[in-house]
């Protein structure tokens, strides 16, 4: 069962998500719910019928495990309870923990990797509604997303990095990103965060490119010309 004074696995810290449900009715408890779901998206389920699918194999055969997530009956939740769940969790506390599991698992000795890109969502638009936009944090470490931000209609990226970077561990860790996220305000907060940054430049930043380029030019030496001469 779960350390409720330190987490230490995954589940321990799917066990502090908070549950939004009503107890009554409730027949599994959220960490149950989550731990299915993640098993079942890290064996490449897409959709909530083949995560309730999958659930359901689990139980047929490795009913230990099950036990292991706080079930003791052998059942398993079907597609309209992860439907319901998935509608109404916060997402913000499911990510919190994700964080504070990574933080437990990261190498002190290795400094992470967390690439920033933003991405339209393909077929998330249509005649009411435009297309989502979804900003995101990877880490090539853990080889997973620690966080992402929807992106205004009315915003540019710049603005969901700032809030993106607010949210995730930066100490250490080495942002990088491409030519939008070079702003003084947003290469700011990761060094305040204890990291550092590696973020292309390009012509929307025309002063620091000539100043860049400046730098390594070469430059004009009397030694160079008098060596060519001899």
């Amino acid at each position: 069962m779960a350390n409720r004074d330190k987490p230490s696995s995954l589940f321990d810290y799917l066990t502090r998500v908070g549950d939004f449900r009503e107890k009554q009715g409730r027949r599994f408890s959220l960490s149950s719910i989550l731990a299915i779901a993640v098993g079942a998206v890290l064996c490449g389920r897409t959709t909530l019928a083949g995560i309730a699918r999958w659930g359901r194999s689990l139980a047929q055969h490795y009913p230990e495990c099950l036990k292991q997530l706080g079930i003791e009956n052998g059942e398993t939740p079907c597609h309209a309870t992860f439907h319901n769940v998935f509608s109404g969790l916060g997402i913000g506390s499911l990510e919190r923990m994700l964080l504070s599991w990574f933080k437990g698992l990261r190498d002190e000795g290795v400094a992470p990797h967390i690439a920033m890109d933003g991405k339209t969502l393909r077929g998330s638009g249509s005649s009411a509604y435009p297309a989502l936009h979804m900003l995101s944090a990877y880490c090539c470490e853990a080889r997973g997303v620690l966080s992402q931000e929807a992106v205004g209609g009315k915003e540019n990226e710049i603005g969901g990095a700032m809030r993106l970077l607010k949210g995730i561990p930066l100490k250490g860790a080495i942002v990088s990103g491409d030519a939008i996220f070079c702003q003084r305000k947003i290469c700011e907060r990761v060094v305040d965060g204890g990291g550092d940054y590696l973020f292309a430049v390009k012509e929307n930043q025309p002063s620091l490119l000539a100043d860049i380029k400046a730098v390594f030019e070469d430059r004009p030496s009397p030694l160079r010309a008098a060596k060519a001469s001899a």
